[in-house]
């Protein structure tokens, strides 16, 4: 018999301002037994196409061992260490284990225990991450995104994604629009995050360079509606 888990954690994105030195998160619990959660904070870059997880001591996270009762809920917060606005965006993962009971025998079924990978960002001195409360939100700007199509097994691509902008990009929601306005849904989720200054690659279902009158769009952070994705005259 296998044990849902029951650990929830909100929000799922951790922005900073420039000038903030402290966020939070909540863990709740929504099972009926008391539960324990790890929370770990690590660097976050992006090398070659691959996301790489290591270390860092510069944001941490209190506390870093968590107990919430049936129903409860507990705050951790989350701590810059270094004051100074950065230079340019920093990244990284929060990282939210739920930990084995201790007080259940070993008979008594799988337990199926959560990670939460949390992105967090910490915004360079001059770019507004978040919109002021009760102002409209603005789009992206996608000028310093560059996407090109190259072919891969028969009928689908390598979608390949540059962000030369100061923060990074995070692209979902990604599907094709004919001339008539017919769309059909590639990927109806999150399909990754492109960090400052560099490349990533994900596989999509289309034929490189795209059939005339077809239209690859995504959404892009948090804009409302998807946009077209910035590609190359070559891939189009």
């Amino acid at each position: 018999m296998a044990h849902a888990a029951s650990l929830q954690v909100t929000p799922v994105i951790v922005q900073f301002q420039p000038s903030e030195q402290a966020r939070s998160i909540t863990l709740l619990n929504t099972g009926k037994e008391p539960l324990q959660a790890q929370v770990r904070v690590q660097r976050w870059t992006q090398e070659q196409g691959q996301d790489r997880l290591t270390p860092a001591d510069d944001v941490v996270a209190s506390p870093a061992i968590v107990r919430v009762a049936p129903g409860d809920r507990q705050i951790v917060r989350v701590v810059r260490r270094q004051p100074a606005a950065p230079a340019q965006e920093q990244s990284f993962r929060l990282l939210v284990d739920e930990l084995p009971s201790q007080a259940k025998p070993e008979h008594s079924g799988l337990t199926l225990l959560l990670r939460y990978s949390i992105p967090v960002f910490i915004v360079p001195a001059g770019v507004v991450a978040r919109a002021p409360a009760g102002a409209a939100p603005t789009e992206t700007n996608l000028d310093a995104v560059h996407a090109r199509l190259v072919a891969g097994a028969p009928g689908t691509s390598n979608l390949l994604m540059r962000n030369d902008g100061p923060t990074h990009i995070r692209v979902s929601h990604l599907g094709l629009t004919s001339a008539n306005g017919q769309g059909r849904v590639l990927n109806d989720g999150l399909v990754g995050y492109v960090l400052p200054g560099n490349q990533m690659t994900w596989s999509v279902n289309v034929p490189s360079p795209l059939p005339a009158g077809q239209i690859l769009k995504a959404r892009f952070n948090d804009d409302r509606e998807a946009r077209p994705v910035p590609l190359d005259v070559a891939s189009r």
